[in-house]
């Protein structure tokens, strides 16, 4: 019997309990501080590698032109406590490597990171000129209300094939669905079609307010981790693929059938890299006489500790989403007006 069907007793109490605070906040016994800046909330049910990050650098491409962004994030996994606000000397490990991450994308972008999300929400507000606030990995933490908010789903675990911890991969009851505005269903194949769509469509049971797109990742062509590099990547030549994130099957497919890879290392989600990972590293390039090495671009943030001569060989693979069916437009615009409709700057 699978270990996890064992577990299945405590996925039904942790239901409840999740249940119960959700209901908590709608009936008003939680309170849910709301803010007069338009507040558009990023996030998940399903544990880890939905594709949140390329969703949120999608929205602040929409809308990075017009209003003055700020990020909100917890920052998981670094190496601080407390509301944070970031600065030039921000770190992967002092504010988390997606907000880093973000920061280094988007220089304009105001990065905030706290546990405590109405502490974040303060610091914002009283620190920074901010139009718009995106909160990141935001679903489950309603202490802040979202006057909009977008539901990530990975194509490859849908909700209706899971439960909640600790049987299943659900952060609470699939239900909990209900909540977005928007649910974007990620990471659909290249073969999804028109059929596929009516069957999510069907399967989803969307509420009246409620919209779906589907998006599928697309991956660039390799960069230098050493910004200031020009070159272009040596195609052909021994590679050595890397991740630390949470769902890595999608990268590691793609790296293999475009380039000569001879290993691949996998590592946790949000993995800080130690001195003997580092080790191991540039002892896996000279075993396998590897010309490059290929990573992410959520761990490349992570790589400021590799020694110089192994960081210039070293290369990161950007992903963007692309809405499917040609509905970019009514995606974006549906964002558009959300803001535009709540905002002083209009």
């Amino acid at each position: 019997m699978n270990l996890r069907k064992l577990l299945y007793p405590f996925t039904l109490l942790y239901s409840f309990i999740t249940f119960l605070r959700n209901k908590c906040f709608d009936w008003g016994f939680l309170k849910a501080q709301s803010y007069t800046v338009p507040i558009i909330s990023i996030g998940n049910i399903t544990v880890g590698g939905t594709g949140k990050t390329p969703l949120t650098e999608y929205i602040i491409r929409i809308l990075t032109h017009d209003y003055k962004l700020s990020l909100l994030s917890r920052g998981y996994k670094r190496k601080t406590k407390g509301a944070l606000l970031a600065n030039k000397s921000s770190t992967a490990e002092t504010i988390g490597d997606e907000p880093f991450q973000m920061k280094s994308k988007f220089p304009e972008l105001n990065v905030t990171v706290a546990e405590k999300r109405v502490e974040g929400m303060e610091m914002i507000l009283k620190n920074t000129q901010t139009d718009v606030v995106l909160m990141d990995d935001a679903y489950q933490h309603r202490y802040v209300k979202p006057g909009f908010s977008l539901l990530v789903i990975d194509y490859n675990r849908p909700l209706w094939n899971d439960c909640p911890f600790p049987a299943g991969d659900l952060r609470e009851h699939k239900s909990g669905q209900k909540r977005a505005d928007i649910i974007v269903v990620n990471k659909c194949p290249e073969s999804f079609s028109e059929t596929d769509k009516a069957e999510w469509m069907h399967r989803l049971r969307l509420r009246a307010h409620q919209e779906v797109f589907f998006t599928s990742v697309d991956y660039d062509l390799p960069k230098p981790v050493m910004k200031h590099d020009k070159k272009s990547f040596p195609g052909g030549m021994p590679t050595i693929a890397i991740a630390g994130i949470a769902k890595p099957e999608g990268f590691f497919k793609h790296v293999s059938g475009k380039y000569k890879t001879e290993q691949q290392l996998t590592f946790p989600d949000h993995h800080h890299f130690t001195q003997k990972d580092m080790q191991d590293i540039v002892q896996k390039v000279a075993d396998n006489d590897a010309r490059a090495i290929i990573t992410t671009e959520k761990d490349a943030v992570r790589f400021e500790n590799l020694p110089e001569e192994i960081k210039a060989l070293s290369w990161f693979i950007p992903i963007r989403l692309k809405v499917l069916f040609n509905e970019e437009k009514q995606f974006e615009n549906r964002i558009r007006n959300y803001v535009r409709n709540n905002s002083d700057n209009s």
